[in-house]
């Protein structure tokens, strides 16, 4: 090799990184990594705002989506599936629910100037009363003397109305109305988020799956699979049970000629979506259907098949959906339910199930029958309870 010329010099190799000494962090560091950690949560969710429900549908979407997302990237193979397939299914989901939302909404407008218009016949000239008042088998009498006082004149519905209060219930459509917009809102933020989340994919899965792994040890899938158990199993028994229910008591309407079956079968759907308020729903329809004269027999048997459908589905179909994949009792899922309502809103119904499902999974691992012998505490308290039995 020939030496190099007098004039060449070696370019001088660079200096070496600083490193900084790797050692075991300290409780205080832990406790601060910690606290950071919880402080920058807190304060993304706050800044998200009212954001932070859009946030949660497109991960609750995301959740139920993925099963299809994977058989349609298992279908299509194509090198842009990863960008077509989310935006299949959010198209999809959008089309589900803008095209039938604005079919439903023409015709409860047109339903609804049908029933103002009955509303105000009935304000003008009174309800006249049903013939099936007069074939009450018992409390013939006090029926139509109570229809009388109440119903079968201008005034006495004019007084009716005024005890009513009609300024509340305009008020109430009023909210009703400013909160499906901003649901609207919310919900195409939310097909925005999912489109994103599964766009993201696998990488996005294994992400969670490493956190979890870090935060919970082994036991974190565990308790990742009770969730999504939880909240697949929400939207199944929740959502689509409640809108079977609907349908069905809603054709029951329409054959007993309710007024505004469809007004009747949207309210009942919604009211069914919610264990134990489905009945209360189908009790004011049927009064509905007898207020407005139909015969006695035709509200009968809409109460009786909705008894029927509300109770095989309540009890049987959907605590089979949403406790069956994750072994959660029904008890539990309805009190997850209920509770999750009554503190997050309608989210809560998603929530509910999901909280009491890791509690129940806790509650096994924690009760279950482990391979160690027991504490000395615990056979003793056996041992007195089988003396006191």
């Amino acid at each position: 090799m020939p030496p190099f010329p007098p004039s060449f010099v070696l370019p001088a190799a660079p200096p070496p990184a600083p490193t900084l000494p790797s050692r075991p962090r300290t409780t205080l560091q832990c406790w601060a990594q910690g606290a950071l950690t919880l402080g920058v949560v807190a304060l993304t969710l706050f800044i998200l705002g009212r954001f932070r429900s859009a946030l949660f549908w497109g991960g609750v979407l995301a959740i139920v989506c993925w099963p299809l997302l994977t058989w349609l990237r298992r279908k299509w193979p194509s090198p842009h599936a990863a960008t077509l397939a989310p935006a299949a299914i959010v198209l999809g989901i959008a089309l589900v629910f803008i095209v039938p939302t604005a079919i439903l909404i023409s015709a409860a407008a047109g339903e609804a100037r049908e029933g103002a218009q009955w509303v105000r016949q009935a304000t003008e000239q009174g309800i006249p009363a049903p013939a099936w008042l007069d074939r009450l088998p018992w409390g013939r009498a006090q029926a139509q003397h109570w229809w009388q006082a109440n119903l079968a004149t201008a005034d006495s519905v004019h007084d009716l109305m005024d005890r009513i209060r009609p300024e509340h219930a305009l008020g109430t459509v009023e909210h009703l109305g400013h909160g499906a917009a901003n649901g609207l809102v919310i919900m195409g933020f939310a097909l925005l988020i999912l489109f994103f989340f599964l766009r993201a994919g696998a990488p996005l899965v294994t992400r969670i799956d490493l956190l979890v792994w870090r935060l919970l040890g082994a036991r974190g899938g565990m308790v990742q699979r009770q969730v999504v158990g939880a909240v697949r199993g929400a939207l199944a028994g929740l959502v689509l049970v409640g809108l079977g229910e609907g349908v069905l008591i809603g054709l029951s309407y329409v054959l007993a000629g309710a007024p505004q079956p469809l007004l009747l079968g949207m309210f009942t759907a919604l009211a069914c979506m919610i264990p134990m308020v489905g009945g209360f729903a189908l009790a004011l329809c049927v009064m509905a259907i007898l207020v407005k004269g139909s015969s006695l027999a035709a509200a009968i048997g809409v109460g009786l098949f909705g008894a029927i459908v509300l109770f095989l589905a309540d009890h049987f179909i959907r605590p089979a959906l949403i406790g069956g994949s994750i072994r959660l009792p029904f008890m539990w899922v309805l009190l997850g339910i209920l509770g999750g309502l009554e503190s997050c809103g309608l989210s809560g119904l998603f929530i509910g199930p999901a909280v009491m499902a890791v509690a129940h999974l806790l509650w096994r691992l924690g009760s279950s029958r482990a391979a160690r012998p027991a504490p000395d505490g615990v056979v003793a308290i056996r041992m007195v309870n089988s003396r006191e039995e």
